[in-house]
């Protein structure tokens, strides 16, 4: 009897559940018009679907904290030990990290036609071009991932060796990570913390310095820094599990005052731009030296400009990847700098170096 009642009350509460999203259709709330040229048919439901992302949460919810499995693998993989990492949803971010996925060899050759051109239009108007690739998560700690990394070379590696057969200067923006315990990315987020992003700026200064031999960088060793520890509300892998937890924030504060200012915005917006219109630009002058770099950056940049911008007479780091004459011809750079981020590694398929196909 009491078995019977259960099922009643779940198929009862199931069906209300299942028929609010209708009643707040029928009522139009939360609806948005539908916009000109769209079929009335259609009754514009994937958008207009009424807490849809309410449902969604309240699913991810009992999946997390009442059956205790990931909600969604395919986003972000759930590690035992309290570690995430993105899946495949992102550019294959798995697949690409354990070189089960590459480029073939049509795309490597459209990669270096394309590599080609930038560097001879660089060389052109006397500008020195580098290339650098911040490694993805699972690549610095792919063991903890219960899969077999590939014998081929994955597409980081695959650009690696490119850069070396063109001449193209190359830099691993991991090739300073150390080999001990200290950790270097976030566990809940996808991205590296700011003691990553210290050694991130070590590959970058290092690399640059051998080129420009003459020239002083201020340098600073680690133990010019202050680690800082405390706990932070961070986490771009846990928001996709729609998980709030605070996560332990590393830190490397520096114990000196740097010598860059902070420069204002000169530049316009594109229209569309995605990444916050705060985000597109960031300027800062020095005394360090008389060089100037431009930066074409993604989200990694973010934990290490700071310390780059300590070595160089002008800064300007730039959220975008677009290949722009017409900046690069106004800003006058000595040096350009594209870093790039493993799993958006695909930009360099585009001609404009712009947005990775999907």
């Amino acid at each position: 009897m009491m078995k019977n009642r259960l099922h009643k009350i779940f198929i009862t509460v199931s069906m209300v559940m299942i028929s609010i999203p209708l009643v707040f259709v029928l009522l139009k709330i939360k609806v948005e018009p539908m916009n000109p040229g769209e079929k009335k048919i259609s009754l514009n439901f994937k958008r207009n679907f009424p807490l849809k992302a309410e449902l969604f949460e309240l699913y991810c919810f009992a999946k997390v904290n009442v059956f205790h499995v990931n909600p969604i693998p395919y986003s972000a993989i759930d590690i035992n030990n309290g570690w995430k990492f993105l899946g495949n949803k992102f550019s294959n971010a798995l697949s690409e990290s354990k070189g089960i996925l590459n480029f073939d060899n049509n795309e490597l050759n459209t990669i270096k036609t394309n590599i080609l051109e930038k560097k001879k239009w660089f060389e052109d108007n006397n500008i020195k071009f580098y290339i650098s690739i911040a490694p993805n998560k699972h690549t610095i700690y792919g063991d903890m991932i219960p899969i077999a990394k590939s014998n081929k070379k994955t597409k980081f590696e695959q650009i690696d060796s490119l850069c070396k057969t063109i001449d193209v200067p190359f830099i691993n923006l991991g090739e300073y990570f150390p080999k001990d315990s200290i950790r270097l990315y976030h566990k809940t987020d996808s991205h590296w913390n700011h003691l990553g992003g210290f050694y991130a700026s070590k590959a970058i200064i290092n690399k640059i310095s051998n080129d420009f031999s003459s020239t002083h960088f201020d340098m600073r060793p680690l133990e010019d820094y202050e680690i800082e520890r405390f706990n932070s509300n961070i986490g771009d892998l846990n928001g996709m599990l729609f998980i709030e937890k605070n996560e332990e924030f590393i830190n490397a504060k520096p114990k000196f005052k740097y010598r860059w200012t902070e420069q204002p915005k000169e530049l316009p917006i594109p229209s569309p731009y995605h990444f916050g219109s705060e985000n597109y630009e960031s300027r800062y002058t020095s005394d360090t030296n008389d060089l100037k770099i431009i930066i074409m950056r993604d989200s990694f940049f973010g934990a290490l400009k700071e310390y780059v911008a300590n070595d160089f007479g002008e800064t300007l780091c730039i959220w975008r990847h677009n290949f722009d004459k017409s900046l690069f011809e106004i800003e006058k750079p000595d040096i350009v700098l594209y870093e790039i981020v493993e799993r958006n590694i695909d930009v360099f398929l585009t001609d404009n170096f712009d947005h990775a196909p999907n």
